[in-house]
């Protein structure tokens, strides 16, 4: 019997002592192979799981892919804006100034046979009309041995006006609503403190209770 035939008997006994350990390690490396595979399912699972949810959102609705990639303009508002009314004033007459605003300077009264301030603007005209200077409203309306018959007037943005040395009070009364150049009434002497400067009308204004010139204030037009 030749070395090979000898160690392959030796081999083949060796085998049949031994074969029921082989059978273990052969079962005990199919279940490791097993237990590895499952291991490695379960461990690449989660990550396909967070591919999906990490997936970008679809483009919303808001995108400009409709529009050419172009931002949709605003639409233009052509309404047109409401017109304001400016508020002005006009001369209180058709006629001529026979005395200006004096706050500084001392000017004469031959009613009073004194120099003081004047107050105000007088006015004398041929026909006499005393006319609402601006849109307004009755503020006062009444007689005193001052200022005579006389009627004030308070309009937008704190002027006031008021029309002294009237003949008769105008048939008005407190809040009476007034239309510029509506006719107020006419030109007199009632006035005590000008009585004889003849028939004419004392015209002041003021803005925020101060006195002011109205000759600064008028849209030089007349009625």
């Amino acid at each position: 019997m030749n070395k090979f035939t000898l160690a392959m008997k030796r081999f083949g006994g060796f085998l049949k002592r031994n074969a029921f350990y082989f059978l273990i390690i052969l079962c005990l490396a199919s279940v490791a192979t097993v237990i590895a595979l499952a291991v490695t399912r379960n461990n690449a699972q989660p990550a396909q799981e967070l591919n999906v949810n990490n997936e970008q959102p679809a483009p919303s609705n808001t995108d400009n892919t409709e529009t050419g990639g172009k931002e949709t303009p605003e639409p233009i508002n052509n309404t047109p804006e409401p017109a304001i009314n400016k508020l002005t004033f006009i001369m209180p007459c058709n006629g001529t100034i026979i005395r200006e605003y004096s706050d500084t300077a001392l000017v004469w009264s031959s009613t009073l046979k004194q120099y003081s301030t004047h107050l105000g603007t007088d006015f004398t005209s041929e026909d006499g009309n005393v006319f609402a200077s601006a849109k307004g409203a009755v503020k006062e309306i009444g007689t005193n041995a001052l200022d005579g018959n006389y009627i004030v007037l308070t309009h937008g943005d704190g002027y006031i006006t008021k029309y002294m040395s009237l003949e008769t009070l105008p048939s008005l009364k407190v809040g009476d609503q007034v239309e510029q150049g509506q006719l107020l009434g006419k030109m007199s002497t009632s006035q005590g403190t000008e009585s004889l400067d003849g028939n004419h009308l004392h015209f002041e204004m003021t803005k925020n209770g101060e006195d002011i010139n109205p000759l600064e204030v008028f849209v030089l037009d007349e009625k």
